[in-house]
């Protein structure tokens, strides 16, 4: 029978960690024959009760806590203590973040039974976020995947993964990022090595939302990206894609917040003023072909042996602005959002030729 770890990486998460932990003990009891499953806490030293939380709750299964070493902080620290830890056991892996405020059972099992059913060796959900938020999934990772791979990933950020067992024993985690880049180097990992993906629609997902956490995580994750294109080719993925209108089984989430997870209310990098696209010729079109010409320079600049720190430092502005514009339009229809950043991987693609 296989192993399941369910997985959490988690650093001044009290005020979620306990109740991801009894969702996701849920799930396991749905999961059934399928697995033998375990909970792992993988923490970090934090400055609230995220460790305190996590063990007075009532285990209904097998428990583990991974600790960093003191100190030691950044997503991707915690989440490869438990690749390592699935490693030594030979188990599958859902990956969950601890911050997610509301998570479904019934995820769980859901994942896992696509993930055996299919034979897959990584699984990503599909779901929609606040109009607004996940801008470094929506206009960067998302599309700029498309454009190197010709694959169809649309929430290769999303906190919540399955990743099998062989594929996790064929990666050097050792060099995976420590940071926020950690989920799209996995993401490319599946990409580059030719393993089975599969996405899964999945009901929306509120996270505990950190404003000073935007600048950062455009920077890491645009920093895994370019630094994985600087020293491996480009594979054709093309086989990847998602399910047809597959929005269709979404809606914009119910639970609408002021505060977004790229820009604050004004639309501005929190701490920066980005420049002013509102005016008259800022329409969508021209932000759109003005951000994929400058991601697609940082390409073929890191191509060419630029600096990766150089190039993702002259992409936060460009970043930001066009984030600003898209903040400034009225709430599309869903269909719509999800049509947008479709076209803004084909234009990255035509731009990268």
């Amino acid at each position: 029978m296989p192993y399941l770890v369910l997985g959490v990486p988690a650093r001044n998460e009290a005020s979620t960690v306990a109740r991801m932990g009894d969702s996701l003990e849920q799930g396991a009891a749905l999961v059934g024959e399928m697995a033998v499953t375990e909970l792992v806490l993988a923490y970090q030293t934090s400055e609230d009760e995220t460790l305190a939380q996590w063990r007075d709750r009532t285990h209904r299964i097998r428990q583990r806590v991974l600790e960093c070493e003191p100190g030691a902080t950044g997503k991707g620290r915690n989440v490869k203590l438990i690749a390592r830890h699935c490693v030594e056991h030979e188990a599958d892996l859902l990956l969950v973040d601890a911050d997610l405020r509301h998570y479904e059972p019934s995820n769980v099992a859901r994942f896992v039974s696509v993930a055996y059913r299919n034979n897959l060796d990584f699984v990503l959900p599909l779901w929609s976020r606040q109009w607004g938020h996940a801008n470094s999934t929506n206009y960067l990772a998302s599309p700029l995947l498309h454009a190197l791979y010709g694959a169809r990933v649309r929430q290769p950020l999303a906190g919540q993964m399955f990743i099998g067992h062989s594929l996790l024993q064929a990666l050097n985690i050792d060099a995976l990022p420590d940071d926020y880049g950690i989920d799209i180097a996995l993401t490319m990992s599946a990409l580059d090595g030719g393993r089975r993906i599969g996405q899964i629609p999945l009901p929306g997902v509120s996270h505990t939302e950190r404003r000073s956490n935007s600048e950062a995580i455009m920077r890491d994750v645009a920093a895994a990206m370019l630094t994985r294109v600087s020293k491996a080719p480009r594979s054709d993925r093309s086989d990847v894609t998602w399910p047809e209108q597959y929005w269709q089984e979404l809606q914009w989430p119910s639970d609408l917040e002021p505060s977004m997870n790229e820009t604050d209310e004004a639309g501005r990098l929190p701490g920066r003023t980005a420049p002013d696209t509102r005016g008259p010729s800022a329409d969508d079109s021209v932000a759109q072909t003005a951000w994929c010409a400058e991601l697609a320079g940082a390409v073929r600049a890191v191509e060419q042996g630029a600096s990766v720190n150089a190039a993702v430092e002259n992409l936060v502005e460009p970043f930001f602005a066009h984030a600003s514009t898209r903040r400034s339009q009225v709430r599309p229809d869903l269909a719509d959002a999800e049509a947008y950043v479709h076209a803004l991987g084909d234009e990255l693609a035509q731009a990268l030729g």
